[in-house]
């Protein structure tokens, strides 16, 4: 992966929620990273005291300042150095901890690592939808668990009985990408028959999936053109191998209360991710130590275009074409 170039990009990283009154460790893209409320403002340094090394996230708050828990190094928020303990007189040393960038929207904290790039909300907020978010993490490399995400052929397979019945499914496949990401559009011939599609399928004949830089994923659910639900997941590299999904559902507002909807649909959608977390940590275990040739042929819709995009491999094929599944 380009990993420069992720880092001039945001992504969420905690839960609003998850950071209370004490600091948190937090790592993106193999950086180690402290966060902690000021006030109510969310700051963020790297996670390591200059001093002698250890993890600042281990220390506490102290009148709105940073201590570190081996000798009691603080920093405000600035990540300027205030007090030694010991010194007797202030402390004239020029010492700063090396800050990010942060945004906190959506009850939910984004940081940048690098550049000066626009914060930019992604989430869906439709109107006359209701949404429920959730963040999960799993073991597998950053690529693969996108184009899983993105991959309908694996679903009869990984997902059989549940996405996809015995049947065939035939669909017309089109897509467009660009240097931000891609889209591709399928038009169904033949309704998707899993367990899912049987008790929350009402009449889905389009299917929208698309992937946005840094690792921003969406599917849509569409009659005709009026969308019925969508799940987008924000894929974010923690470390190698090491994968946080900030998973979010859309559902449309109804008469039945909305607990009762997600009650419902909660555990065929946590047993789809149990079935793609088993299959990509098998497939990372088998590919990590060494770098793996694919085999790509034109069934292999998003592989091209993320290893372009995140890796700066030749740009990928928009396809156009039938497929049975």
């Amino acid at each position: 992966m380009n990993i420069e170039k992720l880092k001039t990009y945001w992504y969420p990283v905690l839960a609003s929620k998850a950071l209370k009154s004490k600091p948190l460790g937090k790592t993106l893209l193999g950086v180690a990273l402290v966060f902690f409320r000021n006030n109510d403002e969310v700051i963020c340094f790297k996670d390591q005291c200059p001093h002698r090394g250890v993890a600042l996230s281990n220390g506490s708050l102290v009148n709105n300042q940073l201590q570190c828990h081996y000798h009691g190094w603080s920093f405000d928020k600035e990540g300027r150095l205030t007090h030694v303990h010991g010194c007797t007189k202030k402390c004239e040393e020029k010492i700063e901890l090396e800050a990010f960038s942060v945004v906190e929207e959506g009850n939910l904290i984004w940081v940048r690592l690098s550049g000066d790039r626009a914060f930019e909300w992604l989430f869906p907020l439709e109107k006359n939808f209701v949404n429920s978010r959730h963040i999960k993490q799993i073991e597998g490399d950053f690529l693969h668990s996108i184009e899983n995400f993105l991959d309908p052929t694996h679903t009869s397979f990984i997902h059989k009985g549940l996405l996809r019945s015995k049947s065939r499914q035939g669909m017309n496949i089109s897509q467009k990408s660009s240097e931000e990401g891609f889209v591709t559009h399928y038009a169904l011939r033949d309704k998707q028959n899993g367990l899912i599609n049987k008790f929350f399928d009402k009449g889905i004949n389009k299917n929208r999936a698309m992937f946005r830089l840094p690792g921003f994923a969406k599917i849509e659910y569409l009659k005709d053109e009026a969308l019925l639900f969508c799940v987008v997941i924000f894929f974010v590299p923690l470390k190698k191998g090491e994968i946080q999904m900030v998973v979010d559902v859309a559902l449309p507002q109804s008469m039945v209360p909305k607990w009762l909807v997600f009650t419902l649909l909660q555990p065929f959608l946590e047993l789809a991710l149990y079935q793609d977390k088993k299959i990509l940590k098998e497939q990372y275990e088998k590919t990590k130590d060494k770098e793996f040739e694919y085999v790509i042929l034109e069934s292999d819709l998003v592989i091209d275009h993320l290893l372009h995009l995140l890796s700066d491999k030749r740009k990928g094929v928009d396809k156009q074409l039938y497929m049975e599944l």
